[in-house]
């Protein structure tokens, strides 16, 4: 049955539903017909045949699993769902699920009704919230309503309360390792056993994910330390076994006071989530008190607040990709005459933010996957728009960090885009840095050898930084070797460096490696480079990074 066929069934109802968010899939997760109102839900350019899992990659809020995964291993039994979409997680929405069936009676695909966060309001007690199916809490709305209540109480009175923000430490390991069906339980038994040991009038909700806050009326930094410490405690005396397996469970939690000095609900919540990740850093299953004095959390609440700004790029597309040029320095017919290296910069504040400024907050909380997918989309999209660019003469570099190659989804991800055919995978080159690489070498290997398959290269940066790496140079698939810059940038004046580069070019030669020496700024080591018979050489000497828009006119020339 091809595609034509599935859309005209039962196209009546299709076109009464017009006004709503709708999505038809085959039984392959492969778009068949989505609406406008659905089309501005996606990041993507709409296509007949768009796998769901990249036009749409709706996450079930109960676990997180990916709604593309649930139903194309379904048999048919499935249940209407809330779902999130990772660029907006803080919109739910909820989708109705309803089997589309051919002719004969058999399942041909499915409809996707989606309906925003409203639909999803439940009365609950003097007001409006959002119940949690699985543990039968309290949700984040009503839960922020309350926190901004206490707020406004204490700064009116001489009352204080407290905010105590869980999360369940190392939930994403066992939730990858015994499956979404053992992190679904976990949390609901977590939600339990937390119910059991607070009073009446403490307001327990799961924020989301593996996060839960309790609420605490009228009391002092004493008391709510001593409740935080009394809940873990509990979680760890709580047995939990899946499957026959045993495991350990733990749960991390920042306090903060709700003071007089408290400004708003929003702070709060910030300085918890700072308190809560110190608790983690510390060695998890604690409990750590927001203080304001304390200089190692200003240092993390200001990384958190980049956090908040990155995200917030993310979902705006508030990054923007430049080029830097790769000269070669070596007049072979067979050299490649246009090389340009990828980078991302972050608009903040009405100016464009250097890697340097932004990556290592995004390092250090995990974002860097999150913005590796930005970029790769962003330039394959471009040069879908520049077909003139997708020839053999150029090659185009993109850095891939540690924390996306340790990610089997980003891997996938990444094989996808360039199996779609509007890009040719011979003019992409993946950078890797030789500390990710050792350390996830077989994994990297894998996926070298996968991107090989289709055509692409990959280049190891950074190369020098660890000369014992000289014996995996020459297990790692790679096709580029790029020099470390602290060797290059004073080889005219440093002997010792001027070696060390001579013994990377040969040794990289002899593995049948091209060479690219970094931080090239003087002619002096760009002539010494080019006599050692180094391949390409990156640096300002031949102009600093420049807008990607200015490829269509450097490739024209």
């Amino acid at each position: 049955m091809n595609f034509s066929e599935i859309r005209e069934i039962d196209s009546s109802w299709i076109l009464k539903s017009l006004e709503q968010k709708l999505v038809c899939v085959d039984l392959c997760g492969r778009v068949i017909y989505a609406n406008a109102a659905a089309i501005s839900l996606s990041e993507y350019e709409y296509q007949q045949g768009i796998p769901l899992a990249d036009f749409l990659p709706f996450l079930v809020c109960d676990g997180e699993r990916a709604l593309a995964d649930l139903l194309r291993c379904s048999d048919g039994d499935l249940k209407d769902c809330r779902v999130v979409l990772p660029h907006t997680k803080d919109n739910q929405y909820k989708i109705v699920i309803k089997d589309i069936v051919d002719d004969a009676g058999e399942i041909a695909g499915r409809s996707l009704l989606i309906s925003d966060e409203q639909a999803l309001a439940v009365h609950y007690g003097d007001g409006e919230s959002h119940l949690d199916p699985l543990t039968e809490l309290m949700g984040r709305q009503e839960f922020e309503r309350r926190l901004a209540n206490l707020v406004n109480d204490a700064s009116t009175s001489s009352r204080t309360h407290a905010l105590l923000y869980i999360d369940i430490d190392q939930f994403k390991l066992i939730n990858d390792t015994s499956g979404h069906g053992a992190g679904d339980n976990l949390i609901k038994v977590i939600a339990d056993a937390l119910k059991l040991e607070l009073f009446i009038g403490d307001m327990l909700c799961r924020l989301g994910g593996d996060e839960f806050g309790v609420l605490l009326s009228n009391v002092d930094a004493f008391e709510a330390r001593s409740v935080a410490n009394r809940l873990v405690k509990a979680i760890k005396r709580m047995p939990f076994v899946w499957s026959g397996i045993s495991h350990k469970v733990s749960i991390s939690i920042g306090v903060v006071l709700i003071d007089e000095y408290t400004t708003d609900r929003e702070s709060v919540m910030s300085q918890a989530d700072v308190a809560m990740y110190s608790a983690k850093e510390d060695g998890r299953g604690r409990v750590h008190m927001y203080d304001k004095s304390d200089k190692k959390l200003s240092r993390l609440h200001d990384d958190m607040d980049w956090v908040h700004r990155i995200n917030k790029a993310l979902a705006a597309d508030d990054f923007s990709l430049v080029t830097e040029r790769i000269m070669p320095l070596v007049d072979q017919s067979n050299r490649t005459t246009i090389y340009n290296e990828i980078l991302v910069r972050m608009r903040y504040n009405g100016e464009m933010l250097r890697p340097g400024q932004f990556m290592p907050a995004a390092e250090r909380f995990g974002l860097m996957p999150q913005i590796d997918r930005w970029v790769i989309k962003h330039f394959f999209s471009y040069l879908q728009r520049n077909s003139d660019l997708n020839n053999r003469d150029v090659m185009y570099s993109i850095n891939i960090s540690g924390q996306s190659l340790c990610q089997e989804s980003f891997l996938e991800f990444v094989y996808r885009c360039l199996r779609r055919g509007n890009v040719n995978p011979e003019v992409i080159c993946f950078e890797i840095t030789e500390t990710v690489a050792i350390t996830n070498f077989s994994v990297v290997t894998r996926f070298i050898h996968r991107v090989h398959e289709l055509g692409g290269k990959f280049a190891l940066d950074d190369f020098g930084t660890g000369m014992s790496s000289f014996g995996y140079l020459q297990e790692l698939p790679v096709d580029f070797v790029k020099i470390d810059g602290l060797f290059v940038h004073d080889m005219d004046k440093n002997p010792v460096h001027e070696a060390m580069v001579r013994s990377i070019n040969d040794i990289s030669h002899v593995l049948g490696k091209r060479t690219i020496a970094e931080f090239v700024e003087r002619e002096a080591v760009f002539d010494q480079l080019q006599a050692l018979g180094v391949d390409y050489a990156q640096g300002y000497l031949h102009g600093r990074p420049t807008d990607l828009v200015d490829l269509c006119s450097e490739s024209a020339g």
